[in-house]
């Protein structure tokens, strides 16, 4: 693959032909030619683009906008994902009036490029005409920090104040997604492959019903998310998801979670601050089995050059239901749970590490044995193969310790988990991935009724609306 042309003002840029690239509410900007042609690109190879990504250049060039993107529609199959022919469709699809395609195109460039100043800005003004703001304004802004040359800051400036008029008055925005999912796990209940354990009182024999138990499965879940902007920095959001998790052989370890969380959100300068509520619901073979209720609330910052970060802290009542155990509320606990996230964008790598420390105080002095302390850290890796196909890997280690001895080992049970996931993500198109995860995890404990392994691999389809 080529590096992109880069375009400097005199290779593949549109010139203006007499109408406002903006409709509407931008109509009275300039032409977004001033935006690009005073900046200063890295220089293009020197190498010949192939005969037709040059013949769909020239069309841009002579503002033949529509011929452009009936054309390079055509070409996708052949070209996309070579940095030119990108970079001309995104154009083509942006000028024709189809910006949710010359968003995708964008994208890719500037995963690829995140330096670019003219990505950011096509991909910037792509953003303003899908009405995603905050995107918008972020890109704009990045530019706008880097000290670009008069013209450009003015017109620069002037998105930025529509972007604030819009959001003055911008209704909320709804969006929703259906997934499913299926697999096979080879431990269903998360249980011990051992036949016999040793206890206080000898060695006892467990039924099979107490041992790992296989089985396949399918998922099926749906879920949406309203923001209603309250100003230019501040917005409520609301959400709920709802997911099944249904074994084939066996009904007694499916799983339903309905969830719901409604939040406010503000920005200060180049932090965002969220609070919520969440509270969530768990069903055990269609029964109730736990639910909890949540304070959350969050830090994140996106300072440039690739790097995001963020902090929570969250308060979480969790109660479990006594209808199918009679014991069950002895595991009630009131937990407070501290993480940070750390996330570095490297040409097709993406890096992320995050951390987190949680504590647990029984609700009942009898339950005191399933308080725990646990902290733990994970590492993930993603790789952008090419730009529709996306593999990664997830690592991650989990330590917890109970807070009084085991009402039946008379130990205090401490646990070591290690869990890795492989996988691949595959964005079909636009607003539809297809994800292959295979997923093996290990558990160490001094309790030998809680060691256990588990192999999970399954495939899957999220669509989003």
């Amino acid at each position: 693959m080529k590096h992109p042309a880069l375009y400097t003002s005199k290779g593949c840029v549109p010139r203006p032909n007499g109408r406002s690239l903006l409709s509407g509410a931008i109509g009275k900007l300039l032409p977004v030619l001033l935006l690009a042609s005073s900046l200063t690109l890295a220089p293009s190879i020197q190498a010949a683009l192939d005969p037709a990504v040059e013949n769909l250049n020239q069309l841009i060039t002579e503002n033949r906008y529509e011929e452009a993107y009936t054309l390079s529609r055509q070409m996708l199959a052949e070209f996309e994902g070579d940095p030119e022919f990108d970079f001309l469709f995104g154009l083509a699809a942006l000028e024709a009036g189809r910006p949710n395609e010359a968003v995708f195109a964008f994208e890719r460039l500037a995963f690829q490029y995140p330096d670019q100043q003219r990505v950011k800005l096509e991909l910037a003004r792509a953003f303003f005409q899908t009405n995603n703001l905050a995107a918008s304004r972020q890109l704009f802004t990045e530019v706008l920090d880097s000290n670009p040359e008069e013209n450009v800051r003015v017109n620069v400036q002037a998105f930025l104040e529509q972007i604030d008029e819009r959001e003055q008055t911008i209704a909320g925005s709804l969006s929703w997604y259906v997934n499913t999912n299926m697999g096979h796990d080879s431990n269903i209940n998360s249980a011990t492959e051992l036949g016999i354990i040793s206890t206080p009182i000898g060695d006892v024999e467990l039924s099979p019903s107490g041992q790992s138990l296989d089985d396949s499965f399918m998922d099926l879940g749906t879920g949406f998310n309203f923001v209603n902007p309250l100003t230019k920095t501040s917005a409520l959001n609301f959400s709920v998801n709802y997911n099944l998790h249904n074994n084939i052989d066996t009904d007694a370890f499916d799983i339903g979670v309905l969830s719901g969380e409604a939040g406010y959100a503000h920005l200060v300068n180049d932090l965002r601050l969220s609070y919520g509520l969440r509270g969530q619901l768990v069903e055990l073979d269609g029964e109730e089995f736990q639910n909890s209720a949540s304070l959350i609330t969050t830090l994140q910052r996106s300072p440039g050059n690739g790097w995001s970060q963020a902090v929570t802290a969250a308060y979480s009542a969790v109660r479990y239901d006594d209808g199918i155990n009679a014991n069950a509320s002895l595991r009630d606990v009131d937990q407070w749970l501290f993480s940070g996230i750390l996330g570095k964008a490297m040409g097709n790598f993406n890096h992320t590490v995050s951390v987190y420390y949680g504590t647990e105080d029984e609700v009942k002095s009898t339950g005191k044995d399933n308080a725990q302390d646990f902290y733990g850290v994970a590492f993930s890796e993603q790789f952008q193969f090419r730009p529709e196909h996306i593999p990664y890997l997830r690592v991650s280690l989990h330590y917890t310790e109970n807070k009084a001895p085991h009402v039946f080992f008379g130990k205090v049970r401490d646990d070591n988990t290690f869990s890795t996931s492989m996988g691949w993500i595959w964005r079909a198109r636009r607003n539809m991935n297809i994800t292959t995860d295979l997923t093996y995890t290990d558990n160490e404990s001094n309790l030998d009724l809680y060691e256990y392994d588990r192999l999970k691999l399954q495939t899957g389809l999220r669509y989003q609306f």
